[in-house]
């Protein structure tokens, strides 16, 4: 059962999300908070830093 609720979360956010939030819960829940919050920086980098990073570079590249 655990390893479904693993593949679910890789299915549903992605290959790159996906671990980064399953490697966040499952930490939580074992008590490694400091552990989950580097997987939850991880994951915020992910998701926002990486798309405004690519946006600036495409500026870039065709700037007006």
């Amino acid at each position: 059962m655990r390893r479904a609720l693993a593949w679910t979360a890789y299915v549903a956010l992605g290959p790159i999300s996906g671990p980064l939030a399953a490697g966040a819960v499952r930490n939580w829940r074992k008590g490694a908070r400091v552990l989950a919050g580097l997987y939850v920086v991880a994951l915020l980098e992910a998701i926002v830093l990486t798309p405004l990073a690519l946006a600036y570079l495409l500026t870039l590249a065709h700037p007006g």
